[in-house]
């Protein structure tokens, strides 16, 4: 009799392989084979990938994992810190569900932890596209250990499924009762409010960093060839590119917010204005401006479509996957200061503008890209 452990990162699985193997070794069944003490894996399995791409060659197969659960335009999963018990499931039409991790999970298992789908507008690339926690969630005492970061597309009336549909890219806090399952419906903090004129190339993607602070990234409020002209501006509006704030306002590592968002005259009557609030500026952000010139908060600019940001924490990599205007698809790793190049570039080869001059930052080129027909 042998036991094959393929695959498990929760905790209660490894304590029933250990139970299992202490039933095998009293039972004489045990076998003189094996490893006598565990042996690290590296990342990746220690960096050796299969020979074969996944696609028409190589045995790949799709694997369902929760097989009895089921959700609308699901598009990002979260955890919480230092528990992996639940996932959070964020879906595009303005819902997030917790689910236990397990793969028997059913559908009437889930919990709706978040409904805002009667003000997002939920179509295209736009919607609810992501979730935070706070380093600090959950543990008794914070005054974080509720808070939770999350970003969709905001609109007053949502109903209108046309892309050229104007609404807001809004970032928010909102706040998790002790002993809830359920985020407390009023307890929004909205703190970025960008009026967005195009319901395309929103991004969202948000993480805490190692340094504390939280990471969110923008798109270039969509159409095409930056026809809005937000790429290469760090003194306009919030568009196109990484943000790096301190949700924790820290005096001793950041100063408060010492511009808003410019407003354009095309925002509809009666609709909210654009604003940002509630974080600090970290005080080594690279565009500073005490004379309140610049919107510090951008950490990199020059972005069009990023629908992915992933932090690597074994090496504190950045990845941004990005979509290009019709040639090529790009995979970046960011870096403060970085200038991603858009429009003036996509990936490798020339964009549909100029490079400016001067050039805020420092390139960014990505370190891999390839044709729009390789998919």
């Amino acid at each position: 009799m042998a036991a094959i452990l393929l695959y498990s990162k929760s905790r209660k699985c490894f304590a029933a392989m250990v139970a299992l193997s202490l039933a095998l070794a009293l039972s004489g069944n045990a076998q003189n084979y094996g490893l006598e003490t565990a042996e690290p894996i590296g990342g990746y399995l220690d960096g050796v990938f299969p020979t074969t791409t996944p696609g028409p060659s190589g045995a790949w197969a799709l694997v369902d994992a929760f097989p009895n659960i089921s959700f609308v335009d699901p598009v990002r999963v979260a955890i919480e810190p230092d528990n992996d018990d639940n996932l959070y499931v964020v879906c595009r039409n303005g819902e997030i569900w917790k689910m236990p991790d397990d793969p028997t999970a059913t559908t009437a298992e889930r919990t709706r932890f978040l409904d805002r789908r009667s003000t997002t507008w939920g179509y295209w690339d736009a919607g609810m596209m992501s979730l935070s926690f706070h380093p600090e969630f959950g543990q008794a005492g914070s005054p974080n250990r509720g808070y939770c970061y999350v970003y969709y597309q905001y609109s007053p009336s949502p109903n209108n499924s046309s892309e050229n549909n104007p609404s807001y890219m809004r970032f928010s806090r909102f706040t998790v009762p002790d002993g809830s399952d359920q985020v407390d419906s009023n307890s929004e903090l909205v703190m970025i409010q960008q009026f967005d004129r195009h319901n395309w190339h929103g991004g969202g993607q948000s993480f805490f960093g190692a340094d504390g602070f939280l990471y969110v990234i923008f798109g270039d409020e969509g159409n095409a060839n930056d026809s809005y002209e937000v790429a290469q501006k760090i003194d306009d509006r919030i568009f196109s590119g990484i943000l790096r704030i301190d949700v924790d306002q820290d005096p001793a590592r950041s100063h408060p917010i010492r511009r808003q968002p410019q407003e354009i005259s095309s925002r509809p009557g009666g609709w909210p204005a654009s604003f940002t609030q509630g974080y600090y500026i970290p005080n080594d952000n690279p565009w500073q401006d005490p004379s309140g010139g610049t919107l510090e908060e951008f950490w990199t600019i020059g972005l069009r479509s990023p629908y992915s940001m992933h932090y690597d924490k074994g090496s504190g990599n950045i990845w941004v996957a990005e979509v290009g205007q019709g040639a090529r698809e790009e995979v970046t790793i960011a870096h403060q200061g970085g200038n991603h190049q858009w429009p003036f570039k996509e990936g490798a080869i020339n964009g549909p503008k100029p490079i400016p001059s001067p050039l805020i930052g420092i390139e960014n080129p990505p370190i891999y890209d390839y044709p729009r027909s390789d998919g």
